[in-house]
């Protein structure tokens, strides 16, 4: 067979640009092979190997297409198969439980560490936080609501949340863009009518940009005031976006700690504490119905989640006190990070109030440059 001839729905053409079948999906592989040498042996496997694996996988992984197989993402799919089985075994037992929650810690760093190394544009995590958004909500309104424990009107209170939670997810990923330094604009489009402030360069693609900018290695541009970039919303969050950011964080802290809290307080058999507010008390029968086990896991892995949300709320409201980005915070000395950076130099730090001012009002690039 010709490479000129038509593709069957099955057939390829690789990242070498030879001739394939999906049949041969599993055939041929050198980086794997090299890989399990080494394993074998107890050597290293490095980054380069564990790309070139990933690179075959993703080229591999296709589906059957009239004019020829169709690529799709692996690592888009991966969460849509692995978070549904990973909730019903969890929802097994006690101890299988305890063994899937530690295991997905392992897997999500081990994740970390594969598309970090592989491909930092990955969709893995973005997908991850979809597909828990999207079963989280599935089984509070499908198995927890019908449980009848729960009043109508804080069923509204929770979805009223949730959407404003989303909302602000929403408009965090939209608006990362603005973020983004346009090299072609002119100084006054970069820094505004008003006065303009020293310029420096950027280290990664040479070119010329307002202060307080970095280069985001993951987005491959320059980000104004960059924060960091966000894998699970896959953006970079900047002078853009940052305060939907905060506001993205504080709604889904109170979401999940809200559904974590209403879940558990119907399939736990709660108790009053100060005489006006329930609280679950005893859980240990909620694994002799499949049902109420599902739910008992979705509220544990809600209420993980919001206390890393919180975590991350408290984190950022800190260095925005301070007048610090948290890429200024990760370029200061180890020695100046103590006391929580109280000491250290903050030459954009206006006071506790003046820098929330800023922060809620930064709509041009000068309330970024001024501090």
């Amino acid at each position: 067979m010709k490479d000129s001839d038509p593709l069957c729905c099955c057939e390829y053409f690789n990242n070498k640009n030879e001739r394939s079948h999906m049949l041969g999906c599993c055939c041929n592989c050198e980086e794997l092979d090299l890989c399990c040498d080494r394993l074998v042996t107890c050597n290293r496997v490095s980054c380069e190997h564990l790309s070139k694996i990933m690179g075959s996988i993703h080229d591999r992984f296709r589906i059957p297409w009239r004019g020829g197989a169709k690529q799709i993402s692996f690592d888009s799919i991966l969460p849509i198969l692995v978070q549904p089985v990973l909730m019903y075994l969890a929802a097994l037992n006690v101890w299988f439980t305890i063994i899937i929650f530690f295991i997905t810690s392992i897997f999500l760093w081990y994740m970390l560490y594969v598309f970090v190394c592989k491909s930092p544009r990955t969709k893995f995590f973005f997908m991850w936080t979809i597909v828990s958004v999207f079963l989280l909500v599935l089984v509070f309104e499908v198995y927890v609501v019908p449980l009848l424990e729960i009043l109508p009107e804080e069923n509204i209170a929770f979805v009223i949340i949730a959407l404003l939670s989303l909302f602000f997810i929403y408009k965090t990923w939209t608006r990362s863009k603005l973020n983004k330094v346009n090299h072609s604009d002119s100084r006054d489009d970069l820094y505004g009518n008003r006065n303009k402030a020293t310029e420096t360069v950027c280290s990664v693609c040479r070119k010329r940009v307002p202060p307080r900018t970095y280069h985001c290695s993951i987005c491959q541009t320059c980000i104004l005031c960059k924060e960091h970039h966000c894998l699970w919303l896959d953006c970079c969050v900047g002078e853009k976006n940052q305060w939907h950011f905060v506001l993205a964080l504080f709604f889904s802290f109170c979401a999940l700690f809200d559904g974590a809290y209403l879940t558990l307080t119907s399939v736990c058999h709660p108790i009053f504490v100060l005489e006006y507010m329930l609280v679950p008390d005893d859980c240990s029968d909620v694994y002799h119905d499949f049902t109420i086990a599902l739910c008992f896991i979705s509220a544990l892995y809600s209420l993980l989640v919001a206390i890393l949300v919180l975590f991350l709320l408290g984190q950022h409201c800190w260095l925005i006190s301070l007048g610090y980005t948290k890429q200024d915070w990760l370029e200061l000395p180890t020695g100046e990070r103590r006391c929580g950076g109280l000491w250290a130099s903050r030459p954009y730090n206006k006071g506790f109030i003046r820098n929330w001012i800023n922060f809620w009002c930064s709509r041009s690039s000068t309330s970024c440059i001024e501090g």
